[in-house]
């Protein structure tokens, strides 16, 4: 199965790692070839995470693979994990050229026109969902799902979550709120109040247990809490393991953060474990099809095009964003 497809293309490379500025436009790049089992799509979006800038500074799993794999070789790499787009070429018989489809590819390689991926991590994009929606989706939706059932949270219990304005917050709250009905759990947010106004546009703030403005609070009220979902780490980490009841669980997803909050609560006996998204093509599918019926909502905060990438993660660095950032081909 193949089409036709220029042999080179537009992408973002970096040849050293650092600040913003080492996010080089290139449109002279190699379009990459088809292995086995694996498909070629043309992206048509791709999102921007918090991983992406952290890789880009040389920290994390992924900056220790670029320097493993491509700068070993003295070779360019191209960052993103987040891509929607049509197949051009497959290998494989599930998928075929025209197909809309969406990954979480950690191979990298998404800040690009076009980009090779293993079909098993390879899922369809839902007539109802834009692939604008597709390409921004991917690592938050796939982290949002897989951290609740991580959590494994119990009927009744009362959850308390950090930074639930942001990509994989703002998801995992819809997840949450969405189960109240069906488990009886209650909800207290952690954020300050602008966010906690921005919230209020896609889930019933009704609904909730409480909210804790950090900015204004010196020390966190202890509620007694069963879960922490902690999307922060470090000292804002610290400061929330107050809300947890004695021998209570902390789920923090800035997994190198797990250490430090287990010492920190460990006069409280509290439960710590860090969380680390995978790739899986059912999960992926799952969060699509909620969006396509309308039980979750992923807000995009901005559009940039490829050439201004640089520009698209210093927005991110700010950590002021609501929702996504995304890059458009």
């Amino acid at each position: 199965m193949s089409s036709t497809y220029p042999q080179t293309q537009s992408a973002i490379i970096i040849t050293e790692f650092g600040e913003a500025d080492v996010l080089q436009y290139r449109s002279d790049m190699v379009v990459p070839s088809l292995d086995t089992g694996m498909v070629l799509v043309k992206i048509a979006y791709a999102g921007i995470n918090p991983v992406d800038y952290k890789t880009r500074q040389g920290l994390g799993w992924g900056a220790q693979s670029i320097k493993d794999n491509q700068f070993a070789a003295n070779q360019p790499a191209i960052l993103g994990f987040d891509m929607a787009g049509e197949v051009v070429d497959s290998t494989v018989a599930d998928f075929k050229p025209g197909d809309k489809v969406a990954a979480l590819n950690f191979q990298g390689g998404c800040y690009a026109q076009y980009n090779t991926v293993d079909a098993q991590v390879l899922t369809k994009v839902p007539e109802a969902v834009d692939l604008k929606t597709a390409g921004a989706l991917p690592c938050v939706g796939t982290t949002a799902k897989q951290m609740i059932d991580f959590a494994d949270i119990k009927p009744g219990e009362h959850v308390v979550m950090s930074a639930p304005a942001g990509g994989v917050g703002h998801l995992t709250l819809q997840m949450l709120v969405n189960a109240i009905e069906e488990k009886g759990i209650k909800i207290t947010l952690i954020c300050s109040a602008e966010k906690y106004q921005k919230i209020g546009s896609f889930i019933d703030l009704s609904k909730l247990e409480g909210w804790i403005d950090y900015t204004k609070q010196e020390a966190f009220p202890e509620l007694e809490a069963d879960l922490l979902l902690d999307l922060v780490g470090g000292e804002a980490g610290k400061k929330a393991l107050a809300v947890v009841k004695t021998g209570g669980r902390v789920v923090v997803l800035p997994s190198i953060w797990a250490d430090e909050l287990k010492k920190a609560g460990a006069d409280k006996q509290l439960q710590v474990e860090g969380f680390i998204a995978k790739p899986n093509a059912q999960d992926l599918a799952a969060v699509l099809n909620q969006i396509a019926q309308g039980k979750l909502v992923l807000q995009i905060q901005d559009t940039y095009p490829l050439a201004k990438t640089a520009d698209a993660h210093q927005a991110l660095e700010t950590g002021d964003s609501f929702g996504k950032i995304v890059l458009e081909m």
